[in-house]
């Protein structure tokens, strides 16, 4: 079921009941992986500024750098009760 749903936005419930919502990337015989949307991470992103005494900051959108957007998730096949496709649009 899981590999139908590869690269599809879904929702996918635990046995504990957790609920965990993203793209399929990943499925092996054990583990489906979901790729997880995170915010910007902008406020995970507080630099320090530059010791000259610039207000420049050590890391940020510097050309090369670009924020993570997903985290990758892996979830135990045997620990899945449902899974389901969640809408998506751009």
């Amino acid at each position: 079921m899981c590999n139908m749903c590869m690269n599809r936005y879904v929702g996918i419930r635990m046995a504990d009941g957790q609920v965990y919502d993203g793209f399929i990337a990943e499925v092996d015989g054990q583990n489906v992986t979901l790729a997880v949307p995170t915010e910007e991470m902008m406020s995970c992103m507080c630099g320090r500024p530059a010791q000259d005494g610039t207000t420049a900051r050590q890391f940020g959108f510097n050309p090369g750098f670009f924020p993570r957007r997903f985290f990758r998730t892996p979830l135990p096949l045997f620990g899945v009760t449902d899974l389901f496709l969640l809408p998506f649009f751009l």
